[in-house]
């Protein structure tokens, strides 16, 4: 039955001044889960297959594997029998603690857990390629499939690999949402994980105390999850191109361009949650035209129900070419903030690569950038351009803060 989702598209500017050139043009496309007052039924649940893969190298030794222990224990307490889950470490080797089975027995599965020791290295892959094996053995569209990705270090010489299985993982309907703890994990890859399997990008667990929240958000956000596998394509009429892409809700996370094509594109955006809408901003050059109502982009979403059918959800994007000066009041308010914010992510992301990279910062920001930051964040970056040095906790602590731009408005 159609109507689970909503699909809205938004521009930043619904009437435009007819110039002698192409101009800028934001269209915000946002798919919300329908509620029971658009009289759509929903399950309220859908079981959860989950594979939790834990690094218990040396390096996460006392506080650290404690507080994942404790969270890990805590996600099972709140799990229903009718839920799977398996339990996969990893060092430089890999060992099932718990393979994929009902969420009944929680004693003997927190026993399992209270017997996880650290060990040596880190080879991550190792761990995520089991965990794919134990999420395959229960996977179906009537359940929401996740692996839920820990560590604390840099993975050794299998970087590529643990690329190359987000991408089987997401073309599995597996998302995979990695979770950073401590200072020395590589944000930039966990990152690339999560949005290449159509998870999420990197948690980042400050410090071992916060695993609790951070594993209880995980599993508050897997049993929000209404439909799967949702598929954002973007359609350009003739006269319109696009410039960029960025998902801006829940989180703000940069799309490649390499995903852009001239008259039509895909994102997946992978599970659909209730009271969380999935939006993308995309940036498109508009041609110059008469006077009279243009639409600028179509947006179409495809997504999975319960029964393994695909249902869809379409949006049409549309401005007014003028003759007269518009005066900026008729902006939308809504979409030029998040441009705003999504544009103060992308630089700030910028200043962190070149610090990281060159280990001194030329970018300078501007004040329409900072304002929208807090004073935390704007000092540290003050601290950054005045030639000064970070932590790498500090680093990531920016990082997270500024991708959670959106959630404030």
């Amino acid at each position: 039955m159609a109507g689970e989702v909503t699909l809205t598209c938004q521009v930043g500017r619904p009437r435009v001044q007819i110039t002698g050139g192409s101009q800028l043009a934001y269209v915000l496309i946002e798919a919300r889960v329908a509620g029971a007052a658009a009289g759509v039924q929903i399950p309220q649940r859908l079981p959860l297959n989950l594979a939790l893969v834990l690094d218990h190298s040396g390096s996460m030794r006392g506080p650290k594997l404690q507080g994942v222990k404790d969270a890990v224990k805590l996600v099972l307490d709140h799990m229903a029998p009718t839920d799977i889950v398996s339990i996969i470490v990893f060092d430089d080797n890999v060992r099932v603690v718990a393979p994929a089975q009902p969420v009944r027995d929680k004693e003997l599965l927190k026993a399992a857990v209270d017997g996880i020791r650290d060990g040596g290295g880190t080879a991550m892959s190792l761990g995520m390629n089991i965990g794919m094996t134990e999420l395959r053995k229960n996977a179906s569209p009537q359940t929401v499939n996740r692996m839920i990705l820990l560590t604390d270090g840099a993975t050794y010489g299998d970087a590529d690999r643990c690329r190359r299985i987000a991408d089987d993982a997401g073309a599995s309907g597996i998302g995979i949402y990695p979770l950073g703890i401590g200072a020395d994990w590589e944000e930039d890859l966990l990152d690339n994980i999560g949005q290449r399997s159509s998870g999420m990008p990197a948690e980042f667990i400050q410090r071992p105390e916060n695993a609790l929240s951070i594993f209880q958000q995980q599993l508050q956000s897997a049993e929000a999850v209404a439909v799967r596998s949702a598929q954002l394509t973007v359609r350009l009429p003739n006269g319109v191109s696009p410039k960029r892409a960025v998902r801006v809700l829940p989180l703000i996370a940069g799309l490649d361009s390499s995903v852009l094509s001239e008259h039509a594109f895909t994102i997946p955006l992978g599970d659909l949650e209730r009271d969380t809408p999935q939006g993308v901003l995309v940036e498109v050059m508009v041609e110059n035209k008469p006077a009279g109502v243009f639409r600028i982009a179509q947006a179409e979403l495809s997504y999975e129900l319960a029964d393994g059918s695909r249902e869809t959800a379409r949006a049409d994007a549309t401005v007014t070419f003028v003759t007269e000066q518009v005066p900026t009041s008729e902006a939308n308010a809504l979409v030029m903030n998040y441009a705003e914010k999504a544009n103060a992510h992308r630089l700030v992301t910028r200043v962190l690569d070149e610090y990281k990279t060159s280990g001194k910062v030329t970018i300078k920001l501007s004040p329409s950038v900072t304002r929208v930051l807090d004073p935390e964040t704007q000092r540290l970056l003050d601290q950054l351009q005045a030639g000064g040095d970070l932590s790498p906790e500090q680093v990531k602590t920016i990082g997270s803060k500024t991708r959670k731009l959106t959630q404030q408005f």
